[in-house]
């Protein structure tokens, strides 16, 4: 599968979509090591009870939810109209979709650590994004894409919807699958997860094997005992953005 470059803690180009089995084997990557140690509880992660704990998302003046966030398409994560996905997460797709109220275009961030909660009775993942993504959020309209399309467009409210690709929080959970309930959840305020960010700044992902080093991290904080020197070593292998 093709990526672009995707750059870490800055603007996040839109990316070709995939899934990654969270369930099976992490995505694939290398062994866990030993310092991992024995998990540390923290909630809502791996299989901790729980919420995740963290700061509240707060969206800008004049931009709410236009709904509740959902599964993004399985075959290619994208959300049916025409927005590009956002972040270089496999395992949890997300469509977000967004009402501008402002009556003009407003540029907003979805930052790393953002956490994304399932609101499936099943057993499906949370989701982390580790990207900081901004994008402009048109105002809404009647049409495509939010914008108004003319008096023959009719009176149906066409909301921004944002595909969020983000990361698995949960490795013995499903991955997100299309039209799952999803909720918004706090940016994760975790100080594992806050030094993971702190390695990756500077970092581009660049390939699968890049993703899955991201995604290992990741695992050994929810599932296990935090970062290991073999996390930091491979994360600083990464190439430079």
């Amino acid at each position: 599968m093709a990526h672009a470059a995707w750059k870490w803690m800055v603007v996040v180009a839109g990316v070709g979509a995939g899934v990654l089995a969270c369930s099976d084997n992490g995505g694939g990557g290398g062994p866990i090591t030993f310092d991992a140690g024995v998990n540390k509880e923290r909630p809502g992660f791996g299989e901790d009870p729980g919420q995740p704990v963290g700061n509240p998302f707060n969206f800008p003046t004049g931009i709410e939810l236009a709904g509740d966030p959902y599964g993004a398409s399985d075959a290619d994560g994208d959300c049916g109209n025409g927005v590009a996905p956002q972040g270089t997460g496999q395992g949890v797709l997300v469509c977000v979709p967004l009402r501008n109220l402002s009556g003009a275009p407003v540029t907003m961030t979805f930052e790393p650590a953002l956490v994304m909660l399932s609101a499936s009775a099943s057993r499906y993942q949370n989701g982390m994004l580790m990207d900081r993504i901004r994008i402009t959020i048109p105002p809404t309209g009647i049409g495509p894409g939010g914008i108004d399309a003319g008096p023959d467009a009719g009176t149906e409210e066409k909301p921004f919807i944002v595909p969020l690709h983000m990361y698995c929080l949960n490795e013995k959970r499903a991955p997100s699958e299309e039209g799952v309930p999803y909720r918004l959840g706090p940016v994760s305020t975790d100080s594992d997860i806050q030094t993971l960010l702190r390695l990756l700044q500077g970092k581009a992902i660049k390939s699968q094997d890049d993703i899955t080093v991201v995604q290992d991290a990741l695992y050994n904080i929810t599932e296990y005992n935090g970062l290991t020197s073999e996390d930091e070593r491979r994360i600083a292998n990464l190439p430079k953005g």
